[in-house]
């Protein structure tokens, strides 16, 4: 199409610009997610004595997880949060990334690393 006058009038303005950037090589990419520095607090260990459990206590309900039928993920997930691991139940096959005994607490930590572009859902066992 040959840019002129009666063309911009026909497309419009702004219509015009966004062609043009659509159509400009070298377009800008997403930005790729913020790096994760492991959260020192652990969301799947507790101690009894001289034991650590892993795993989620009978208390805590409210449970994140990334669904997943590949369990190298979790060395991704791991990068967040350092005590996470594979597992499989009824649900299927996922990624528990943190137990806790309250929804909010779980919230925040999906709504972390969904911001870090994992698929993170908050499930009540």
């Amino acid at each position: 199409m040959k840019l002129n006058l009666r063309n911009l009038l026909k497309l419009g303005v702004g219509g015009w610009i966004c062609w043009n950037f659509l159509a400009l090589p070298g377009q800008a990419q997403p930005a790729p997610n913020p790096p994760c520095s492991p959260l020192t607090k652990e969301f799947n260990t507790t101690r009894q004595g001289n034991a650590i459990l892993l795993g989620r206590p009978p208390n805590y309900r409210f449970v994140v997880i990334i669904p997943t039928r590949n369990p190298e993920k979790v060395n991704v997930v791991r990068q967040c949060v350092s005590d996470a691991f594979f597992t499989e139940s009824s649900l299927g096959s996922y990624i528990q990334a943190g137990a806790f005994p309250d929804r909010a607490s779980a919230e925040s930590l999906s709504w972390f690393l969904r911001s870090r572009g994992l698929d993170a859902r908050v499930v009540y066992f």
